[in-house]
C-alpha cells in the first residue's frame, strides 16, 4: 500500500478562492476577525477590501494556508479591476 503524493495547494484565482481556502466565509470571518455576515458579503462580490488585506496575509499565516500575500491579493485586485474596465470598454 502506498500513501498518494502530497499535492501542493492550488493559488487562489479571485478573492473568493481565498475566502474558500480557508474554509468558506465563517471560519474565514472568524480567522480575520470579522462578522461572518461581512464575509459572506465579500465572497458574494468576490472582493476582499484593501483594508483587510494585511489581516487576510496574518491569518493566513497563523492558519498555515499557503500562498496567500499582500501581492496576491492586490494581483487579484488589479485582475478584476482591468477586466471590469475591459468590460466598460466593449459596452461603449
Amino acid at each position: 500500500m502506498t500513501d498518494a503524493p502530497q499535492t501542493e495547494p492550488l493559488v487562489p484565482q479571485s478573492h473568493s478562492d481565498v475566502i474558500d481556502a480557508f474554509g468558506g466565509p465563517v471560519k474565514f470571518g472568524t480567522a480575520v476577525g470579522i462578522k461572518d455576515s461581512h464575509a459572506r458579503t465579500m465572497k458574494a462580490r468576490d472582493s476582499i477590501p484593501s483594508g483587510r488585506w494585511t489581516d487576510v496575509v496574518a491569518a493566513a499565516d497563523r492558519e498555515g494556508i499557503a500562498h496567500i500575500t499582500l501581492q496576491l491579493l492586490a494581483g487579484l485586485d488589479a485582475a478584476k479591476l482591468k477586466t471590469k474596465a475591459a468590460e466598460s470598454e466593449g459596452a461603449s
